[in-house]
């Protein structure tokens, strides 16, 4: 049987490397005078609400390494509640942050937590040669690995409410590059999945 406190570990290491991996390129922007934060004009309700449901997610991760006890106990999902499952939730977890790191690295200086209010480039290479949301990807295996490790009901709803609020900002987001990059970005996500790899679809004139 694998160890509470091994899990909270685990959990405080992913926490650290989460963060690490969300300021260096914040840092690395501001220092070259650019704005890593950019504007969410024009962005819908729910993709406004990303940052709520992402502090949500942290804080209960916070919760569960503070009082893991109470917060597993709580609407468990106990057929989810075995060494297997949170092995899994582990490996996937390490594998969504490798992702993300590659994914925010192959960005560089266009790297922004919002929509860019500089002029930026279209980055088709590296991970976006096979996804073109790698680190919005990682993102969501990182909660899928974390609902494995707390299978909770609450946890499936925080998990929930970040999917839906980050697939809204990859909509707003990807009608701003159609909008930026006209015909180069129709052609290029119509060869390359929004989430999956090689999911090549034909697209007109909206996003599907």
């Amino acid at each position: 049987m694998i160890e509470p406190l091994f899990v909270k570990l685990f959990l405080i290491i992913e926490l650290i490397l989460f963060l690490f991996g969300m300021m260096v390129p914040i840092v690395a922007l501001k220092k070259r005078g650019l704005n890593p934060h950019g504007t969410h004009e024009g962005a819908s309700l729910l993709t406004r609400l990303t940052s709520v449901s992402t502090i949500l997610w942290l804080f209960y991760l916070l919760l569960f390494i503070i009082i893991g006890d109470v917060v597993k106990n709580y609407s468990l999902i106990t057929f989810l509640a075995f060494d297997f499952f949170l092995l899994l939730g582990m490996v996937i977890s390490v594998l969504a942050l490798v992702i993300d790191l590659f994914g925010t690295k192959d960005l560089g200086l266009n790297f922004r937590i919002e929509l860019p209010k500089e002029e930026t480039e279209l980055v088709t290479s590296g991970l976006y040669a096979i996804v073109r949301n790698p680190i919005v990807l990682g993102v969501f295996l990182l909660l899928i690995g974390n609902f494995l490790m707390i299978p909770t009901l609450l946890n499936l709803f925080i998990i929930i409410f970040n999917f839906i609020t980050f697939d809204s900002k990859v909509r707003d987001e990807e009608k701003f590059l159609l909008t930026m990059f006209g015909e180069k970005y129709d052609v290029y996500r119509s060869k390359v999945g929004k989430y999956f790899p090689f999911c090549y679809r034909k697209h007109k004139n909206k996003l599907k």
